[in-house]
């Protein structure tokens, strides 16, 4: 009688955590509202990326007239007794660079840490997009993905505004602008949002995919769970992909109905993760990635962190659960 009653208990488990699983395949799709940029924030770090940051706000401004505020945010030189009296006697970068970007201005860098000044300048300016190095202070060509850097980490638990992330000085974001992938792994409330700024930023007539990404973890971990429950049944990468296409029914058919309104071209793609975007860094394809994050679900936070690290490419990251005096 026990077993029965567990054995009852778990199937009604099971069923409540389909129905969950299912749960956006509920309800039509309706189409997206792009998302365009007004007010920009260049941040500088002193290294050659400054030059790629600087075409894309030119960028952004040729094709939306936005306004760039310009931000020296380089480690400040500090005095021996670790005081930075000395920050004064460098030559600000944004003052210089601002005259590089018709309807842009520098703005004053707050003390403290480069991460600290960038949340700083964010919440004083009310900007709605960030352009910003990675890795930070570093030279890409060098580090490569053997890290994104401190600042970076810190912006994408901390920042509560879109991050256009600038990669490789050959993928410059006015050339990537045709081409867009979006990129998930599992749901997150901020998906749609972040598919909007996509479609505000794609080019007229340009492409876009939904690459809904099978990480090897989660497909390994589901293929013992199942297997434990249903002994007799077998799932392959290819049914885990279909199930995680029907779990994402409403973004794909925002997305497609978007994409037609356009006049874009749209494209679904299931992906195990290793086949994915981004590409190798030796690949010369330009596009731009499109990433959601929630920084209080650590997974997507890796799967995010994880990308960036090995993309050529500009990365644009939209964040969801991020307070503004965060």
């Amino acid at each position: 009688m026990s077993t029965e009653s567990e054995s009852g208990e778990l199937d009604r488990e099971v069923d409540a955590s389909m129905r969950m699983f299912e749960k956006s395949n509920v309800g039509p799709s309706s189409a997206l509202t792009p998302i365009k940029p007004a007010r920009v924030l260049v941040v500088l770090d002193g290294t050659e990326q400054d030059e790629t940051s600087i075409a894309a706000a030119a960028t952004l401004r040729e094709r939306f007239n936005v306004e760039s505020l310009i931000l020296d945010a380089r480690d400040q030189p500090q005095s021996e007794d670790g005081g930075d009296e000395l920050a004064h006697l460098r030559e600000d970068l944004a003052i210089a660079r601002a005259g590089q970007v018709t309807g842009s201005r520098p703005i004053l860098r707050a003390v403290g840490d480069s991460y600290d000044a960038i949340l700083s300048a964010v919440k004083e300016h009310d900007v709605d997009l960030l352009i910003v190095p990675c890795p930070f202070g570093r030279s890409f060509e060098k580090i490569g993905t053997d890290s994104a850097g401190t600042v970076i980490d810190v912006l994408l638990s901390k920042c509560p505004k879109p991050m256009l992330v600038i990669r490789r000085a050959d993928q410059l974001v006015g050339e990537c602008l045709k081409s867009l992938r979006f990129i998930i792994s599992n749901e997150c409330e901020v998906q749609n949002r972040a598919a909007a700024w996509a479609f505000g930023l794609i080019e007229p007539a340009g492409s876009i995919t939904l690459n809904l990404v099978v990480e090897k973890e989660q497909y390994q971990n589901l293929r013992s769970i199942l297997k434990a429950l249903h002994p007799e049944e077998t799932i392959d990468e290819q049914k885990f992909a279909d199930a995680l296409t029907k779990t994402h029914h409403l973004l794909h058919g925002a997305m497609a109905k978007t994409a037609t309104a356009l006049s874009l071209s749209y494209s679904l793609q299931p992906q195990a993760s290793e086949a994915a975007p981004p590409n190798a860094l030796g690949n010369a394809t330009k596009q731009l990635l499109v990433m959601p994050i929630e920084v209080d679900d650590r997974f997507t936070q890796g799967f995010v962190q994880d990308r960036i690290r090995r993309s050529p490419h500009p990365v644009l990251i939209v964040p969801g659960h991020v307070r503004i005096d965060q």
